[in-house]
C-alpha cells in the first residue's frame, strides 16, 4: 500500500501546478479522491498528513477530505466520499444515468454554508454547492470513466455528513456530493446532536465568520506522484485554473474553432466543453479528461512548460 504525506508545501505546489487563484479564506477544502487517512479517527490539525492510495470501489468510502487552516498552515483530516455509492449508480442506470454523478477534479469556489435537504428528517446543516460544474453520468455500468457522458449544471451535490461510521462501511449516503464520516444532527430520533469527524468538521467551519468555502478536488494518484518528487513536465490547467495560461489555450482552442467565448483567462464551462471537443477529435474518448497537459499542449501548440514558484 502506497502512502504520502500532504502538508502546506505541497498543497501551495498543487495550486501553482493547476494555475488556481484562491480568495483570501482562513479555511479551504481539500478532497482527495482515491487515498485514505492512516489515522482514521485522528481529526487535529496537524502540518502533516499521512495517506494511503486506494482505489476506488463505490462501495466502501475511499475518500479524504481536508480542512487547511492558511494561517496556521495545518491540516485536519476527514474519512469521506467524493464518488457516489453503488447503489445510487444502480438505482439511476434505469434513468440513463440520471439520479447519480461523478464531480471533475477542479476548484469550485462555493461551497456555501446551508441546508442539506432542507425540510425533511434527515435534513441538517452542510456546505452548498452554488454555482454550475462538469460532471459524469453513467448509462451502461456501475463506475465512471472517459466513455461516461459529461454535463454541465448544478445538481444540488452538496457537501454534508455521509451517515457511515467506519471505512470499512459498505454504504455511505451519496449520489454524487462530498460525503464525511460519521452521522448528523437531525430531526430523527436520536439525532440530536452531530457524531464522529462530521461533528469536527461541521464545528470547525461554523464556528467561523466565513460564509463560503473553497474546495480543491484532486486525484490520490496525482498528490502521491507529486509528493513523491515527481516534477510535472507542464502545468496542469482544468476547471478552475485562472490567469494567462488559460488565455492562451483559450485563443488556441478559438483559432481552431472548437472555443467561441470571450478570451477571459478564467477555465470555466466553455473553456471545459471546447477543450472536451477537441480532445476526443485529436485523441478520441479515452483522451479527453478536460485537462490541458503535455499532450494537448503540443497539440495546440501552446507553451505550458512547468516553472517553479
Amino acid at each position: 500500500m502506497a502512502n504520502f504525506n500532504i502538508n502546506d508545501a505541497l498543497i501551495k505546489d498543487l495550486i501553482h501546478i493547476n494555475q488556481y487563484t484562491l480568495p483570501e479564506n482562513d479555511l479551504i477544502f481539500i478532497g482527495i479522491r482515491g487515498a485514505i487517512s492512516t489515522t482514521p479517527n485522528d481529526q487535529a490539525f496537524k502540518k502533516a498528513q499521512t495517506l494511503n492510495l486506494m482505489d476506488i470501489n463505490y462501495i466502501n468510502p475511499r475518500c479524504t477530505i481536508l480542512q487547511w487552516a492558511t494561517k496556521t498552515n495545518q491540516l485536519a483530516s476527514f474519512p469521506a466520499s467524493t464518488v457516489p455509492h453503488i447503489s445510487s449508480i444502480k438505482a439511476a442506470l434505469v434513468h440513463q444515468g440520471l439520479g447519480a454523478n461523478s464531480l471533475f477534479t477542479g476548484m469550485y469556489t462555493d461551497y456555501r454554508k446551508g441546508w442539506h435537504k432542507a425540510g425533511t428528517a434527515t435534513g441538517h446543516e452542510a456546505f452548498r454547492q452554488n454555482a454550475i460544474r462538469p460532471i459524469r453520468r453513467s448509462a451502461d455500468d456501475l463506475d465512471y470513466d472517459k466513455d461516461d457522458r459529461i454535463e454541465y449544471g448544478n445538481p444540488q451535490d452538496n457537501m454534508h455528513c455521509g451517515w457511515f461510521q467506519s471505512l470499512d462501511s459498505a454504504s455511505y449516503s451519496s449520489a454524487g456530493c462530498q460525503v464525511i464520516m460519521g452521522y448528523p444532527k437531525c430531526s430523527r430520533p436520536g439525532r440530536e446532536k452531530n457524531i464522529g469527524p462530521w461533528a469536527v468538521f461541521h464545528k470547525n467551519a461554523y464556528s467561523i465568520p466565513q460564509n463560503s468555502f473553497p474546495y480543491l478536488l484532486f486525484t490520490g494518484t496525482e498528490v502521491f506522484q507529486l509528493a513523491a518528487g515527481n516534477t510535472p513536465k507542464t502545468f496542469k490547467l482544468r476547471f478552475g485554473s485562472k490567469g494567462l495560461l488559460v488565455s492562451a489555450l483559450q485563443e488556441a482552442l478559438k483559432t481552431k474553432s472548437y472555443y467561441e467565448g470571450n478570451i477571459d483567462g478564467d477555465f470555466g464551462e466553455r473553456t471545459m466543453r471546447a477543450l472536451v471537443n477537441f480532445q476526443l477529435k485529436v485523441f478520441g474518448k479515452d483522451g479527453a479528461d478536460g485537462i490541458a497537459g503535455p499532450l494537448t499542449a503540443e497539440e495546440l501548440k501552446i507553451n505550458l512548460k512547468y516553472k517553479k514558484i
